[in-house]
């Protein structure tokens, strides 16, 4: 009897995954088979942020789920976290300012050396920044690429979503990863890749699944 009462257990939880997983994995199928040609090209409009250029053009041969990583969820407090991005871009305009070896003076700009061991004490403070953002809200900060160079591009399309959410209100975020195993090329190179797939919600706006893009400049 116990055996059969684990066995319902596991698969409810089974079957509840399963119900959660249905909907992001049908976006990544769509996307991955625009890709391929198997499916309408309008899947990649999935991606969150609109279609760029590259996106446009880019194709595969083929693709197969390999793995699934656990999703991630997370409900917290809008203008914190704003708040706390604000405070890391402001530390690394600042530091970058100073790496740059600028310093402003009135309308010039004046040039000086920095040193390896200076340039690391100016970026110690964005690194705490970074790490604090991480720790209180570490699903968003995963999905804005916080710690990584993907994290300052002006493209970053996660900073439109935040910039239309008008910094107000309890968000909830989830994430789905897989990744996924293409052949490419002549010799049918194997190559592994991540494959994200986010949903943000905040008072009236709601991206709805879209797929989180491998950006042009910086594909993890």
């Amino acid at each position: 009897m116990r055996t059969t009462f684990a066995a319902v257990l596991l698969f409810t939880a089974t079957s509840a995954f399963a119900q959660d997983d249905a909907e992001p994995k049908k976006v990544a199928e769509t996307y991955l088979n625009a890709l391929t040609g198997a499916g309408d090209e309008a899947g990649k409009d999935l991606l969150l942020g609109g279609v760029t250029m590259n996106a446009q053009l880019f194709s595969l041969d083929n693709w197969s789920f390999k793995s699934k990583d656990p999703s991630k969820k997370e409900e917290a407090d809008l203008a914190h976290a704003v708040q706390m991005m604000s405070e890391l871009d402001h530390s690394g305009r600042g530091a970058l300012t100073k790496l740059m070896g600028l310093e402003q003076v009135g309308d010039d700009l004046k040039m000086h050396e920095v040193s390896q061991a200076d340039a690391a004490k100016l970026l110690g403070p964005t690194r705490d920044k970074a790490t604090a953002f991480t720790n209180a809200h570490p699903v968003l900060s995963y999905v804005l690429r916080v710690g990584k160079e993907v994290y300052w591009h002006p493209k970053n399309p996660m900073r439109a979503v935040l910039a239309k959410a008008q910094g107000q209100g309890k968000y909830t975020l989830e994430v789905h990863r897989w990744n996924v195993l293409s052949k490419e090329g002549p010799g049918k190179t194997p190559r592994e890749w991540p494959l994200r797939v986010v949903r943000f919600k905040v008072g009236k706006l709601d991206t709805g699944w879209k797929i989180l893009p491998a950006s042009d400049w910086n594909a993890e």
